[in-house]
């Protein structure tokens, strides 16, 4: 045997010098900044969450404006209400403390006239009936006009179901648009002028 064919392989290990010297940075002080340059983002995204708010608020507001409507109507219904409520309780009480109001109240309910009077007939009002609260009835409250929405013809549109469904369909896919724009952008810009980093 001779000696190459007893060499074990640790004996063919060579010793290598060893650079102790740090590494030196390859990155460079200078860092670039990527600017979107998409016009059509921000308004496409502006549009589309604008198309929705219209369609969930002109329709909100409505719903709050008829609610004011109609709490007017009913106030004034329940003043009308109180009015009555006080004319009926005073004529309860004097008809309770005059006698002579009672006794022409009954002649008048009975249609019975006193000996030596007589009923004085008016051609131009009719003959009322002879129920004594026709005296105190006070008229209705004044009709409130009729409630009227506001808006144009844009807040019409959203006021319907079916135009409702295609604005907001139009809204989303603005703002789908918008993001994909925005995003696509951002990886396809060119670099920017270099910005100067102080460490």
């Amino acid at each position: 045997m001779n000696e190459q064919d007893t060499q074990l392989p640790w004996d063919t290990i060579e010793d290598v010098e060893v650079d102790e010297t740090p590494p030196t940075s390859t990155v460079s002080p200078y860092v670039t900044i990527q600017k979107s340059t998409s016009a059509w983002t921000i308004p496409l995204m502006c549009a589309g969450i604008a198309l929705i708010a219209c369609c969930l608020l002109i329709p909100s507001a409505d719903e709050n404006r008829r609610l004011a409507y109609e709490g007017i109507k009913l106030k004034a219904d329940l003043e009308q209400l109180e009015r009555q409520v006080s004319t009926n309780d005073e004529f309860l009480k004097r008809v309770a403390d005059d006698p002579t109001l009672a006794e022409r109240l009954a002649q008048r309910q009975m249609k019975m006239v006193r000996e030596g009077t007589a009923v004085l007939e008016l051609k131009s009002q009719p003959l009322r009936s002879g129920s004594p609260f026709q005296l105190v009835t006070l008229p209705p409250p004044a009709e409130l006009p009729p409630y009227r929405a506001v808006g144009g013809t844009f807040a019409q549109m959203c006021r319907q179901p079916k135009a409702q469904l295609y604005f907001i369909g139009s809204g989303l896919l603005m703002l789908a648009i918008g993001v994909v724009l925005g995003h696509g952008n951002l990886e396809g810009s060119a670099p920017s002028e270099p910005y100067l980093v102080h460490r």
